[in-house]
């Protein structure tokens, strides 16, 4: 184990015992059942996990080798110090992500009740309808085949600005613990949304966001994605090594909502105006580009919810608890997504998915998900004709 894992272990423990040793009354400020505050709640300390565990079974094509599968998908220990009324810190480590341990949050952040927020650290980048919302909200267990193509968490500092229907953030970032398709130097990323109507159960959302990055020395990039799984490991669209000094990065994002229902829509693209297939090749401009479109419905009759400072969805909470006598929340999500990474010398492909999933929420605490990811097409590359499909289950407990 590493340095920095012991370390934020020790602090787990401490802080646990701190908080079992103390009788602090559950005030808004302490939630969690370890949790520990002041006696004018000026300061509190809490402690959460995350733990989702999958299953895949794959049916195969001539054209595919998937191997059946189960993955511990993350395993998360988070501490959250609340210091005064405007000052927060969050430390987040994953001891499951992609077979290796990493911090996955690490911020120091101001907050006012003027809707004004200032963040450093280690923190998801400004960018993205469905990379911003948790994977706790999502109808599906990962993120779209074009999730790609928009920025993973980085080191960088934020500005950030909202209200009942506008966000407004701005940050400087660099590579950080999370794997991208290239390492970067420093890069600016920032996002605006606009929510007209945004109550739960009634929502209309509009987003733009653009992101720059200035690569490391190497210049190295390489695309590739998983069909919407992290059973295995194996992709279907690889655009390989190639060369780039800058890319930039667009999103846009749509999202409506009328009770139960929701849609939600993005379209991104990579722009890379100096490319090399190779040091010695010639430059030229590269495109690649995705999009998925989502389908929702809460059959328990749940409002769809809006998170005003993300400018995302919400969290889904069931009306009747399943340890109340109630059902719990059920929902049903269909989604279309594809993610086009060929473009002039590059084959890397062009792929289409299609996932229905079915989500139970016991209780806020406890939920299990389950749903079929067909792959409809994949053409350009090695892979094309490739149609296998997938069922895949998780199991997630987070407190």
């Amino acid at each position: 184990m590493s340095f920095i894992a012991r370390m934020f272990t020790c602090i787990l423990l401490l802080s646990a015992n701190q908080a079992l040793a103390s009788e602090s009354s559950k005030s808004p400020r302490c939630q969690l059942p370890l949790c520990n505050q002041s006696a004018d709640a000026q300061f509190a300390w809490q402690l959460g996990t995350r733990l989702q565990l999958d299953a895949g079974w794959f049916d195969n094509d001539r054209h595919s080798d998937f191997s059946d599968g189960t993955n511990v998908r993350r395993a998360r220990l988070n501490a959250k110090v609340d210091l005064g009324k405007d000052w927060f810190m969050d430390l987040t480590y994953d001891f499951a992500r992609d077979g290796r341990s990493a911090i996955r949050d690490a911020i120091l952040r101001y907050r006012n009740d003027n809707g004004y927020r200032f963040t450093l650290g280690h923190f998801k980048e400004p960018f993205g309808l469905e990379r911003l919302t948790s994977v706790r909200d999502l109808a599906f267990m990962e993120r779209s085949l074009s999730s790609l193509l928009s920025p993973t968490r980085a080191f960088g500092v934020e500005l950030h600005h909202h209200n009942r229907h506008q966000t407004r953030a701005i940050g400087i970032f660099r590579t950080g613990t999370e794997s991208g398709f290239a390492d970067s130097r420093y890069g600016i990323t920032a996002r605006t949304t606009f929510a007209p109507h945004s109550n739960d159960g009634d929502i209309q959302h509009f987003g733009l966001a653009v992101a720059y990055r200035n690569n490391a020395s190497s210049g190295e990039m390489r695309l590739r994605q998983r069909p919407e799984t992290r059973i295995s490991e194996t992709r279907l669209i690889d655009t390989g090594d190639f060369f780039a000094r800058d890319y930039w990065l667009f999103g846009l994002e749509k999202a409506i909502a009328s009770d139960s229902l929701a849609i939600q829509a993005e379209l991104n693209y990579l722009l890379v105006p100096d490319a090399r297939i190779n040091q010695q090749s010639s430059k030229q401009t590269l495109g690649f580009y995705g999009w998925h479109v989502d389908m929702s419905w809460i059959l328990t009759g749940e409002p769809q919810p809006y998170n005003h400072e993300k400018g995302t969805f919400g969290r889904l909470k069931p009306a009747r608890n399943i340890q109340d006598g109630g059902p719990g929340a059920l929902r049903i999500g269909l989604r279309f997504s594809s993610l086009d990474l060929s473009n002039r010398h590059i084959s890397g492909g062009h792929q289409h998915n299609a996932t229905l999933g079915l989500s139970w929420i016991l209780n806020p605490n406890i939920s299990v998900l389950t749903e079929y990811v067909k792959v409809l097409r994949v053409r350009g590359n090695d892979q094309r004709g490739a149609k296998p499909a997938l069922v895949q289950a998780r199991l997630q407990l987070v407190y």
